[in-house]
């Protein structure tokens, strides 16, 4: 009897976001960041995972802001810190463990990407305010939540919803997506060289487009030279 032919998974383009960008109410003054495009055009195409580490990691709605601060004596003197704006309580420890715990999980749903809220302590991707314990500019960061997602799933294509304005780096953001949601799916499957040339010649076009020598690297690769 002929043996079954392996086939792809049929892995759907799951997407994480920041709950916030999808209307949902949990920023720390009860209100929400709606975004149009992502809740009403990509959201027709993907299925979004919402998370708001905030929420999650128990501060509740309506809350206190947080910011991030730098500065402090011996060893934690360059360290970032998540405290509350008024009452300085320090959540970077419960927010480093759920922010660790929360990514495993998360990378057991087989995410295609992910969209971050913009200059938030916890989910900024970059360029997030950082302040020396007198409350002085202390330079910038990414948010807790952000840096851990992108230090343990460093191949997810991620970005922000500001970003996702800019027609150039939105279509950068949907092709990465889409090239990975076909990788996770490759990866459903037994890897074969056959499988993985395949997949190459696939993409060879955009990768061409994007950087010649990343290409021929690739090419040497997959042909085991």
């Amino acid at each position: 009897m002929p043996r079954a032919m392996a086939t792809e998974r049929d892995v759907p383009v799951r997407i994480g976001v920041s709950s916030c960008l999808l209307g949902v109410k949990v920023r720390y003054d009860g209100g929400h960041k709606w975004n149009r495009y992502l809740a009403s055009s990509l959201g027709k195409h993907v299925e979004w995972v919402p998370v708001c580490p905030e929420v999650e990691v128990g501060m509740g709605v309506p809350r206190e802001p947080v910011e991030l601060v730098r500065g402090g004596s011996g060893k934690r003197g360059r360290e970032v810190r998540m405290v509350g704006a008024q009452s300085r309580k320090d959540w970077t420890r419960e927010m480093l463990a759920y922010a660790r715990k929360r990514v495993k999980a998360l990378a057991g749903l087989e995410l295609s990407g992910y969209v971050l809220k913009s200059r938030s302590p916890s989910c900024g991707m970059e360029g997030v305010k950082v302040l020396s314990p007198r409350g002085k500019p202390a330079g910038e960061s990414p948010g807790i939540f952000a840096l851990v997602l992108r230090r343990e799933l460093p191949l997810l294509p991620v970005e922000e919803e500001g970003r996702l304005e800019d027609p150039e780096l939105r279509e950068s953001f949907l092709e990465r997506v889409f090239a990975y949601n076909r990788w996770v799916r490759l990866r459903s499957l037994p890897l074969s060289r056959r499988r993985l040339l395949e997949f190459h010649s696939r993409h060879a076009l955009a990768l061409r487009a994007h950087s010649p020598e990343h290409l021929r690297r690739l090419e040497r690769l997959a042909g085991g030279r």
